[in-house]
């Protein structure tokens, strides 16, 4: 065994950084001894477990190659928020008739809007939470719950331990979990904190879309879609491997919704008359 002494020089040259090949294995046991060494009975295929997004572009920033199925996903953002939450279920439940858990305080949820997603409203059970306490324990309940399709809540604050029960109710019965987290401050003055138990966390705001050569009606939903981050788990281990990506890199796109085929497209510039693929914009967090 070599033994070197730990000194200025040693964090100067950075030598001690650590090896992504050892973390992966570390972190694939942590998992399985929190799954209580059941991940081999119960994992799927890798194209099981993931969904794609439609464009080839976003699904390759995730490390899985697309959405994960057997996870936890938070969305923030304006109204916007709630359209991509949307499209992300229609993703996740197509050719299904299961329902649909909605948790939330209040009444507003539009289903004529859901309709417009393809979600029909007669699929959705609401519950209407008096506190955040309902709304996470009725959660829980639904992601552990082999009848339901994916589990939507809409609390104000997150605890963490609570976030990871979330996590893996949603791993361990293969039941998508989606956190939409408002950031209206009239409504809700208090502050908005992340949780870290998920998988994915997206920032959504509403873009600007071009008018119907009508000139009636809405064109089709356009957003502003950040993934500022992703969580690395045991279902990406052996892609990992394949490919390297760099952790805390955050990566944006200004996308349609097509209402046809329900995928996600970025939108293309056009410079001098031709169309050209607007470029992915990246910066470290």
């Amino acid at each position: 065994m070599r033994v070197e002494a730990f000194d200025g020089t040693a964090i100067r040259n950075n030598i001690f950084r650590p090896n992504p090949v050892v973390l992966d294995s570390l972190r694939s046991q942590i998992y399985q001894i929190e799954c209580n060494g059941k991940l081999s009975q119960r994992l799927p295929a890798e194209s099981e477990f993931t969904v794609s997004l439609g464009n080839a572009e976003i699904n390759e920033a995730l490390p899985w190659g697309g959405l994960p199925i057997m996870g936890l996903h938070e969305i923030f953002g304006d109204t916007a928020a709630v359209g991509f939450a949307a499209a992300l279920i229609n993703k996740l439940v197509k050719n299904s008739d299961t329902p649909i858990l909605w948790c939330q305080h209040g009444r507003d949820l539009y289903g004529h809007g859901l309709a417009e997603f393809g979600i029909d409203p007669d699929r959705l059970i609401l519950v209407e939470g008096k506190s955040d306490n309902d709304i996470l324990w009725a959660m829980e309940e639904g992601l552990r719950c082999a009848g339901i399709a994916v589990v939507i809540g809409k609390p104000y604050k997150i605890p963490p331990i609570v976030g990871r029960r979330l996590q893996l109710a949603a791993e361990e019965n293969g039941v998508p979990g989606i956190l939409l987290r408002p950031q209206d401050r009239r409504k809700n003055p208090q502050s908005v904190a992340p949780t870290n138990a998920a998988l994915t966390r997206w920032h959504v705001t509403a873009a600007p879309s071009i008018t119907p050569a009508s000139g009636l009606g809405l064109s089709i939903p356009k957003w502003n879609l950040e993934l500022q981050r992703y969580r690395y788990c045991a279902l990406n281990l052996q892609k990992q491997k394949k490919k390297q990506r760099i952790a805390g890199r955050v990566t944006s796109w200004q996308v349609e919704w097509c209402h046809e085929t329900g995928d996600l497209s970025v939108v293309t510039d056009l410079c001098n008359g031709s169309a050209q693929p607007q470029q992915r914009k990246q910066k470290t967090s």
